[in-house]
């Protein structure tokens, strides 16, 4: 391996944070050890001998070594430029690719993300999404960055592992509609106990945005059926990314076959 420093173009570009559309840098081990990270769109890999010492960054260090162009850096060029805390050794910048819209065909639960800002709530929500092997998450009028540190880290890397694309409310809708899915829109006041919703179809759960909800333009779409959490105390609503996962839950277990 070539070794470079930190007057080189690549280092500067990932100590600055900025990426190419649809790349991210990766220095989580468990997220660099998974298979769909080791697929997605290789672009190089810096790699700090003195820091990969544990066979399971060995082996992965290996991997990339093979698979795609990798630069040797010294100890306080990659402590510049990783996460804080991070000492695995080896960062590599990648692409993920979005999901191909036409996919939605086949999709029974869909998570529709509208409004979202903050990246710790999209990174539960990409968790929860690949726990319950949910078929797609679609981001419209997003204000979060979906290709961001922060939200590799929250999801462990799942970010990889579950199908989304970003979407403006328009193309959303009418993709919802074109493959015969049913937006149900998650509705504190309107909507029908959660517990009681019929889940045996294609759904696509609409959660909204931390301070403001789901766009209003919603309840003007045709179909466009409410659900809601209960709530017990004097709060009116939970954090979007607890009520995504309770609902993702609930249509998983308790009614899609």
């Amino acid at each position: 391996m070539r070794q470079i420093g930190i007057g080189d173009e690549k280092v500067k570009m990932l100590a600055k944070r900025k990426y190419d559309n649809g790349c991210i840098a990766v220095d989580d081990l468990f997220a660099l050890g998974l298979e769909k990270c080791k697929n997605s769109g290789l672009r190089f890999c810096l790699i700090c001998p003195e820091m990969v010492t544990s066979d399971q960054a060995k082996e992965i260090a290996a991997y990339y070594e093979k698979h795609t162009e990798c630069f040797e850096v010294s100890k306080k060029v990659y402590e510049r430029i990783a996460e804080k805390g991070n000492t695995c050794g080896i960062i590599l910048y990648t692409e993920i690719k979005q999901m191909d819209k036409s996919k939605l065909k086949n999709a029974k639960l869909v998570l529709v993300c509208d409004g979202i800002e903050i990246s710790g709530n999209i990174g539960t929500i990409f968790r929860t999404a690949e726990a319950v092997q949910a078929d797609a998450i679609i981001f419209t009028n997003l204000r979060a960055k979906v290709f961001d540190d922060k939200i590799l880290h929250s999801s462990r890397g799942m970010m990889f592992n579950v199908p989304f694309c970003i979407m403006d409310f328009d193309e959303c809708k009418n993709a919802l509609k074109e493959n015969k899915i049913l937006p149900v829109l998650c509705e504190p006041e309107q909507g029908k106990d959660f517990k009681e919703f019929d889940y045996n179809r294609k759904v696509a759960l609409v959660v909204g945005s931390e301070r403001f909800g789901a766009d209003k333009r919603w309840f003007d779409v045709e179909n466009c059926e409410y659900l809601r959490i209960p709530m017990f105390g004097e709060m009116d609503s939970l954090n979007v990314g607890v009520a995504a996962s309770i609902l993702l839950y609930e249509a998983k277990c308790g009614g899609i076959k």
